[in-house]
């Protein structure tokens, strides 16, 4: 008789569970900065008040996207450890290093897309509207879009690494 084992609190459960959900606050955080902002910024003209309100609801969700970058980091650091003879296998060990080098880049995206919020900040404290402009727009236009893009193309790899 085959023997079941019925346990639900594993750890070989719940780390893949933990990537996925990290990996979904990231890429909905991101897509949430993208979308309210882009409909945002074309409403707005001068009004000092909604710049700050924008800038303070990024502020809020950075906290949380930087956290969930950080789940990845270690969840995805601590499933590919676990997978000693998929590590053998010269394309999959590619493609983890990938995946590395992806979230290498969606780090250093995240932290020019931070400076540049703070280079906003500092402008509406300076009364530079044009300056602020300019750093909201690279920011919501180029830098989000792309880690959005990246995150999903990691994604991508992270599911046809668990199926070799």
């Amino acid at each position: 008789m085959p023997e079941f084992n019925i346990a639900f609190a594993q750890i070989n459960h719940v780390l893949p569970f933990l990537h996925l959900t990290a990996i979904i606050v990231f890429i909905g955080f991101q897509s949430h900065f993208w979308l309210v902002a882009k409909f945002f910024i074309k409403d707005v003209d001068d009004e000092i008040s909604k710049y700050e309100r924008l800038l303070n609801m990024m502020k809020r969700l950075a906290y949380a996207t930087y956290s969930s970058l950080i789940v990845i980091a270690l969840t995805g650091r601590a499933l590919s450890d676990r997978d000693y003879f998929k590590a053998a296998d010269p394309m999959l060990s590619t493609i983890v290093a990938t995946k590395w080098c992806l979230f290498g880049f969606l780090l250093l995206n995240l932290l020019y897309s931070t400076y540049r919020l703070y280079q906003a900040k500092k402008s509406i404290e300076k009364g530079e509207y044009i300056e602020l402009r300019e750093n909201l727009i690279v920011t919501i236009y180029y830098f989000i879009p792309l880690n959005i893009a990246f995150a999903l193309l990691a994604t991508y790899l992270g599911v046809a690494y668990r199926n070799f």
